[in-house]
């Protein structure tokens, strides 16, 4: 909702949500506030529940396969003569500014993103926030997919669908294939200051969970440095709002 409510009151970008799931009050929100929903499963649903099954961990097929329909825009969204290029996040983010003038000026070959760490760019990228460009992206698909399919079993310790994009789309060289995004659209709060920050990205420790980290999440307390405290509160300010309005 804060993610929806604040790309709706900062920015001129339109939401659409790949979702997997029933209606409920949630959809009929989403509905109420303009988003297109673009029903979806996971081509990898049902080999995830296998993994879960194998791994003694049930969350994994509903969870992973979550992460994952983000790899198949290319084939969700139909090619456009208006351009095919899509900006995609997370929903654990909140825009705090407009970002278009920004991402025009970006080039894309196939995605760009950020790096996982802030002060580095050979660690793992983050593809919470994505700007993609889904023609080129079509063109590798099939392989891409493929190669997800075949890897599933070792991608579960390379952060998933982040480690696919890190690992496949790379030249014959091993250089890597995928264009940067300023920090500033995938700040992370554990980074501190966010005075230029135009979206918020609650990578790791979410909202909901500040009060029950030491007890039950001790492997997030390293993400709670920072702004976190902060963030949270803007957070959930922005959340009574979008709840309040129509």
């Amino acid at each position: 909702m804060v993610a929806v409510y604040t790309a709706r009151k900062f920015t001129s970008l339109r939401p659409h949500l790949i979702y997997d799931g029933k209606d409920n009050e949630f959809t009929a929100w989403l509905d109420r506030h303009g988003v297109k929903i673009i029903p979806h499963r996971s081509f990898l649903r049902e080999e995830l529940a296998k993994l879960g099954q194998r791994e003694k961990n049930p969350y994994i097929e509903a969870a992973v396969s979550g992460a994952f329909l983000r790899v198949e825009l290319p084939r969700l969204v139909p090619p456009s003569p208006a351009g095919d290029i899509v900006f995609y996040t997370d929903c654990d983010v909140m825009f705090k500014d407009e970002v278009l003038p920004q991402l025009r000026e970006i080039h894309c070959e196939y995605f760009a993103v950020t790096p996982h760490a802030r002060d580095s760019q050979d660690d793992i990228i983050n593809s919470g926030v994505m700007l993609m460009n889904l023609a080129a992206l079509r063109r590798t698909a099939d392989e891409f997919y493929q190669f997800i399919f075949e890897h599933l079993d070792e991608l579960k310790g390379e952060a998933w669908d982040q480690g696919a994009y890190y690992r496949f789309y790379r030249d014959a060289n091993g250089r890597p294939l995928w264009n940067w995004l300023p920090l500033e659209l995938n700040w992370r709060p554990c980074w501190g200051d966010e005075g230029s920050a135009r979206i918020i990205h609650f990578h790791g420790p979410k909202p909901y969970q500040r009060d029950n980290i030491d007890k039950v999440w001790p492997e997030l307390k390293s993400y709670t440095g920072g702004s976190y405290l902060e963030m949270i509160e803007v957070w959930e300010h922005l959340l009574e709002e979008a709840r309040a309005s129509s």
